[in-house]
């Protein structure tokens, strides 16, 4: 048996991260201000990850001679681009091996998705108070249109209305 997969992988799908990147950069901002922080963190990381997809399919030839092996490679090729949120650090390095460098973004995105599961719980989030989670969901919706623009430029003028709904927003502090 041949395994077929379950979604097509090329031009369109990477549209559709990329606006979903965009869309839950705003709406982390929006959920952020009313209130629904732990939410708002989860949409912070999913923009994250959405971006990563894209950037992953983009990159996909690159990333694969990168392989250490046959069934990295294969891995690579076929399932990568769901960005599992355990590999998203390996695959930041994949990334910045290719010359794509997302910075300190995908850790920030790591601690939200701990803060959106666990609060300001001790030993088990890396937060102890708001402010720094203000800061980090600041960073993070603000570095995905600037990488969107960096390293997807083609695409860019179809996504200015969005980016600019997120370039006009940023989470108040306090």
């Amino acid at each position: 048996m041949i395994e077929k997969p379950l979604v097509r992988v090329g031009d369109e799908y990477v549209m559709a991260r990329l606006y979903e990147a965009v869309v839950d950069c705003v709406l982390a901002v929006e959920l952020f201000e009313m209130g629904i922080t732990r939410n708002a963190a989860g949409k912070a990381f999913s923009a994250v990850k959405a971006l990563m997809s894209a950037l992953i399919i983009k990159y996909g030839d690159k990333l694969s001679q990168l392989a250490r092996d046959d069934k990295e490679r294969a891995w690579l090729v076929k399932k990568a681009h769901v960005v599992p949120t355990h590999s998203m650090k390996t695959l930041a390095l994949y990334l910045k091996s290719v010359g794509v460098d997302l910075g300190n973004t995908v850790d920030k995105a790591l601690n939200l998705h701990a803060y959106q599961y666990n609060g300001f719980e001790p030993g088990f989030s890396p937060y102890d108070r708001i402010e720094p989670v203000i800061e980090d969901i600041n960073e993070v919706v603000t570095a995905i249109p600037r990488l969107i623009e960096q390293y997807f430029p083609e695409k860019y003028g179809e996504l200015t209305s969005l980016i600019k709904q997120v370039r006009d927003i940023e989470v108040r502090r306090g």
